[in-house]
């Protein structure tokens, strides 16, 4: 058996995580099991996969893992932003070229529509809200950049709205940005509440088990040629979790960077850790201090710089501080130093309320590709992967999920074809290199993005 060498460790310290209402996880495996398809890894992925499967073949039996509780791990310490546009972090105007962003637009709505199709279904609390994003200058130099994005929106043929600073101020009662640009197709959410929510709502043919990581594995073998789904296995793939062990003839692999765990993408992925920080509720003395609109999000016009959220429970969100995290995980001792950095941008940007404090500060990790793109498809013989998600894990990986069980399930769609036509993440120089060039690069950003940050 090989050995699953990576696996999420994760502090209880988010702020989305601890808001909720106390959750019962479901059972750890325990004992030997059979399935039709396990899928690893119960995030935004994860859950869209299983579903889909659950739905297209009611009589297998899906098997769903995750090796924490639901919504303790990355997908639920994100920013809480479902974005449709492109997103590129490494563009200084989010976008690349035309057709690629087209079809980067259809794959995100995809996603979007599918996960709304369940929130409304199951009638999920997560503060789902419509409401778009705010693209926020701080500067001259930065409202370059929100023209530029402006620019590519046109050919694009996407709404937006030119924001002028009063008008950044009417929207979110800050007078520290210079300009902005709306856009309306954003979904905003409480994503640790989403994830749950889609957790706890499951088809009947799917088993969830919480808190129960893949530490061994063994791929299985089929007859004739690689990569046809229908293939019967001639020998079953085998997954050995701390209590329990698995046979199945298809796994889903929708753990973003731990898949290198099995083998796959390896000297191909970075991984990057971003912080976050939350205020408690704001009274209504605060709320009134503040002005603006009850609930909004803010992206910076330099991707290095803070995105703020006012939730719909009136707490203050910042997110910002990168670091190159090769061990996918990061330190509690890291913390004490960005909370301080989050407390500099918070009091910057919200001086009229010099008593509001974070209550939370945590780090969640992003996988990124040197060429943005993502890995989608079969990497061994009924053993399929969507993985590498580059920042835009609500969306794109709820589209990546379907469309993977899709995909293991032999269905066709044009959707599907464009996912499986893309060239996936480019090869990296040896880890050392890349640990030293990525830092570097995270430095860089974050001195140009000044103020922004």
């Amino acid at each position: 058996m090989a050995l699953a060498t990576l696996l999420p460790n994760y502090e209880n310290d988010c702020g989305w995580y601890k808001n909720l209402p106390k959750r019962q996880p479901s059972a750890t495996l325990k004992g030997a099991i059979e399935a039709d398809i396990v899928v690893i890894g119960a995030g935004f992925t994860g859950l869209a996969a299983a579903r889909r499967l659950a739905q297209l073949a009611p009589d297998k039996h899906i098997v769903l893992l995750d090796a924490l509780a639901i919504a303790m791990a990355s997908s639920g310490r994100n920013s809480g932003f479902m974005i449709d546009l492109p997103h590129t972090l490494n563009s200084h105007s989010y976008t690349t070229h035309a057709q690629t962003d087209h079809n980067m637009i259809a794959f995100n709505r995809s996603g979007i529509a599918y996960a709304k199709s369940v929130v409304e279904e199951h009638n999920i609390a997560c503060d789902w809200s419509e409401t778009g994003k705010i693209h926020g200058a701080t500067s001259a130099t930065g409202s370059k950049s929100l023209l530029a994005y402006g620019k590519g929106l046109e050919t694009l043929n996407e709404p937006f709205s030119l924001l002028s600073k009063q008008q950044m101020q009417d929207m979110t009662g800050l007078s520290y940005y210079h300009s902005g640009v709306f856009t309306p197709g954003t979904v905003m959410m409480q994503p640790a509440a989403f994830v749950q929510g889609c957790a706890d709502h499951l088809p009947d043919n799917v088993s969830l088990y919480e808190n129960t990581p893949v530490t061994e594995y063994v791929w299985g073998s089929v007859s004739g040629k690689k990569g046809k789904p229908s293939q019967s296995p001639i020998k079953p793939h085998v997954l050995k979790t701390p209590h329990g062990q698995i046979t199945t003839a298809q796994v889903l692999l929708c753990n973003n960077g731990f898949a290198q765990s099995f083998g796959q993408q390896k000297g191909r992925l970075v991984h990057v850790c971003t912080y976050g920080s939350m205020t408690g509720p704001m009274n209504e003395d605060q709320q009134k201090r503040l002005g603006g609109q009850k609930s909004w999000g803010l992206i910076p016009s330099h991707p290095a710089g803070a995105t703020i959220r006012r939730t719909a429970d009136q707490r203050l969100l910042i997110r910002s501080v990168f670091t190159c995290n090769p061990g996918l995980k990061y330190g509690q001792s890291q913390l004490k130093n960005i909370k301080a950095q989050h407390e500099s941008s918070f009091k910057r940007r919200f001086y009229m309320l010099p008593e509001l404090e974070f209550e939370d500060t945590w780090g969640g990790l992003l996988c990124m590709s040197n060429n943005e793109a993502s890995f989608f498809g079969e990497c061994q013989p009924n053993v399929f992967a969507a993985v590498c998600q580059n920042g835009l894990g609500i969306a794109r990986g709820t589209a990546s999920g379907k469309l993977l069980a899709e995909l293991a399930l032999g269905q066709n769609s044009k959707l599907l074809q464009q996912q499986l036509t893309q060239t996936g993440p480019s090869w990296m120089p040896p880890q050392i290199i890349t640990n030293i060039g990525v830092s570097a690069t995270i430095a860089l950003q974050e001195m140009r993005a000044g103020k922004e940050g």
